[in-house]
């Protein structure tokens, strides 16, 4: 990709991922709460027209090296909330393309809704280690460790980091709240 190509899509993408993280956190809030989902943000490839699912099973037949394809086939199982075949789909994708921030976010999202939280916290942390400016793993992060772990210290530190690096995130406010709650509970 071109350094032109490269800056076009960042100014396209960047919109898009905002975008969908603040209908995200926006939509969680006006629900009132509860266990918010992770953030798949960059990797979701749109429905076309058919079974999205045999469309992307095909052509894997005939290209199984091919990372898009299994990220796309993951981006499609974890859609239906089939986590155990987003995750099959993903650790494919990720035999090929290893170190992509995206990619581990994405499939510690997945981890997360399948219960395995541990295994969802090495897939955020190496898609930091991989994409320091990785900004939806950290706020993945927080919310791991404060929603599904209670750990108010941890979930406090990278909440602090997220905070400093991108206080344009909206309703931090609303999650410092619940990380405050966990201390007063502790």
């Amino acid at each position: 990709m071109s350094a032109p190509d490269a800056v076009r899509w960042r100014r396209s993408a960047v919109p898009l991922l905002v975008g969908g993280l603040l209908g995200f956190i926006g939509g969680y809030f006006a629900a009132g709460g509860g266990r918010p989902t992770p953030v798949v943000p960059s990797t979701a490839v749109p429905a076309e027209g058919g079974d999205r699912i045999a469309s992307l099973s095909q052509a894997l037949e005939r290209d199984r090296d091919n990372p898009a394809l299994w990220t796309a086939l993951g981006n499609a199982y974890y859609d239906r909330e089939n986590w155990e075949k987003a995750i099959e789909a993903y650790e494919n994708a990720r035999r090929r393309l290893a170190k992509d921030p995206n990619l581990l976010s994405d499939l510690g999202a997945a981890y997360r809704n399948a219960g395995q939280l541990r295994r969802a916290i090495v897939c955020f942390e190496k898609a930091r280690e991989n994409g320091p400016d990785h900004w939806q793993s950290l706020l993945n992060l927080t919310l791991v460790h404060a929603y599904d772990l209670g750990e108010a210290d941890k979930a406090q530190r990278y909440f602090d980091e997220l905070k400093r690096r991108y206080p344009e995130v909206p309703q931090l406010d609303r999650l410092q709240e619940k990380i405050s709650g966990l201390r007063a509970a502790a």
